[in-house]
């Protein structure tokens, strides 16, 4: 090959990369970062001062650090308790762990709190008088509890985000920042631009928001407190408590929360990140219990209560799940206040 024919060859191989770079840029638009300026970090208390016992939380370590955590936190009554970090995480370290359905309940609850939205029951077309007739007839409540089988999770988000974007105006990502990450006094967030038919510019709703990993232990005391975070309600009375309980008789889940499991308390309900990244909640205890990492590997295993239940029979005023009081939480009574 001649000289002149090695400089065609590198000059075609080099626009060819440069295409291919550009059409993956098209791809994968700009994120949309918020920039926060976080406010004072949640206090810590020693476990004994919260009334957990030191050796029940060892043993949950022990669990997760041979299943490829990165992170172990357990917070109690508004405190930090419990830290134990792997592999040089922080609780500064920037994470999507996917819990980003339960920021789309809260921000409806933050909207009914404001009378921005008048009711759960109310259909999609009350607030998009433009949408789909399939869309419209739906309720926001048939929504959050996943009652439609034939939408999809990042369908039913998308959706709920267009309804808070049409009833607050503003998007969806200044709504979260201003109504949920603000009052919680959590860092910058930022989200993906994944535009859909409903919402072209839209960011996504159900995936991949990117947050400083301490941050989601204040919303675990959100969901722990009932909406509040020290002291300050975000959401009407009892929304939480929604959430964290069946959206059906027998359903496995409440609204975009897990509610199915075998735990040692019977209030016990979590958020499902991907590999197995969990927030689990204790409402009766005021706990909120944060794993993250990777999936750990088929010969590891993974048990759902291994985590939670040795912290929770590690906790002062702890009851057997077989004890638990009669529900008082009913959905189909639920009005905002």
């Amino acid at each position: 090959m001649t000289k002149h024919a090695h400089i065609a060859l590198a000059l075609g191989l080099a626009m060819v990369g440069l295409l291919v770079l550009s059409l993956h840029g098209e791809r994968r638009p700009e994120p949309v970062v918020v920039n926060l300026l976080a406010g004072p970090p949640q206090p810590r208390v020693p476990a004994g001062e919260a009334g957990m016992d030191p050796a029940a939380l060892q043993v949950a370590v022990d669990y997760a650090g041979a299943r490829r955590s990165s992170a172990l936190i357990v917070g109690r009554g508004g405190h930090i308790v419990f830290e134990k970090y792997w592999n040089g995480t922080t609780a500064e370290t920037p994470v999507a762990p996917g819990f980003d359905p339960a920021l789309v309940a809260l921000a409806v609850g933050s909207a009914l709190d404001d009378r921005k939205i008048g009711s759960l029951d109310g259909t999609v077309s009350n607030y998009i008088p433009d949408a789909a007739a399939s869309d419209g007839a739906m309720t926001l409540r048939e929504l959050l509890a996943g009652d439609q089988a034939a939408v999809s999770l990042e369908q039913a988000t998308d959706l709920l985000a267009l309804v808070l974007e049409r009833a607050t105006a503003q998007p969806y990502e200044t709504l979260v920042a201003d109504r949920l990450w603000k009052p919680l006094g959590g860092g910058s967030l930022e989200f993906q631009r994944r535009g859909s038919q409903r919402r072209p510019q839209g960011v996504s709703a159900a995936c991949c928001v990117q947050v400083r990993l301490g941050d989601w232990m204040r919303v675990g005391e959100l969901l722990a407190n009932d909406g509040s975070f020290e002291g300050s309600p975000l959401t009407p009375p009892r929304f939480v408590s929604l959430m964290l309980h069946p959206a059906h008789k027998e359903s496995p889940r409440g609204y975009f929360t897990r509610v199915d499991g075998a735990f040692a308390a019977h209030d016990v309900a979590w958020l499902e990140g991907s590999n197995k990244q969990r927030l689990w909640i204790v409402p009766s205890l005021k706990l909120a219990i944060l794993r993250l990492g990777d999936a750990p590997s088929s010969s590891e295993g993974w048990d759902e209560a291994m985590i939670p239940d040795s912290i929770i029979r590690g906790t002062s005023g702890w009851q057997p799940a077989h004890e638990k009081p009669a529900s008082t939480t009913d959905p189909s009574l639920y009005a905002p206040h």
